[in-house]
């Protein structure tokens, strides 16, 4: 018998981006700290420690954005969420102000360098003392506290007001006409 995570990506119909963000679903007033670990304009499939059941009415929320919808099906961790109304991928997968991946996996490689774990800083220092340098330095801090499961399950909403915060200052930098 095939799984139910099997048969729901053989069902898909949009295009799904494959992600790895951190978000909150909510769902009956519970928050619900997860991973979208893929999303397109019609659902999401997330993962995380607890989940609502299915059919449960949800919201998923990542900083300033949100979508309702319902969970689809569960299973062993993860679920899928049927979004009420098609949602703007690029909008939820947009990179706030540099690349946090990018930064993570440089560490990763450093720290697997023989000796090279004594080099390895969490602070990465700004080139100028700038608004931009500060929104960079802001997104960083924000992706570093997201890929520490412990923080996530500890402090999902202070995350997501975390995130906003990086969001509305990109968002300024683009208006002004400042680099980002």
């Amino acid at each position: 018998m095939k799984s139910v995570v099997a048969v729901a990506k053989n069902a898909r119909t949009a295009s799904r981006s494959n992600v790895f963000l951190t978000a909150t679903l909510v769902a009956s007033g519970r928050s619900y700290p997860v991973r979208v670990r893929n999303i397109s304009r019609g659902g999401a499939l997330v993962d995380a420690a607890e989940l609502p059941d299915a059919g449960s009415a949800v919201t998923l929320q990542r900083g300033s954005l949100s979508v309702q919808g319902a969970v689809a099906w569960r299973e062993r961790g993860h679920c899928g969420v049927r979004f009420d109304t098609p949602t703007v991928v690029a909008e939820w997968v947009r990179r706030v102000g540099y690349s946090g991946q990018e930064q993570v996996d440089k560490m990763v490689r450093l720290v697997r360098l023989p000796g090279a774990a004594d080099e390895v800083s969490g602070v990465t220092p700004a080139a100028a003392d700038s608004i931009d340098a500060i929104a960079r330095d802001l997104a960083a801090a924000c992706e570093r506290l997201a890929c520490i499961p412990e923080v996530v399950s500890a402090a999902p909403e202070e995350l997501l007001v975390l995130d906003a915060i990086a969001q509305r200052l990109e968002k300024i930098l683009r208006a002004s006409g400042e680099p980002s």
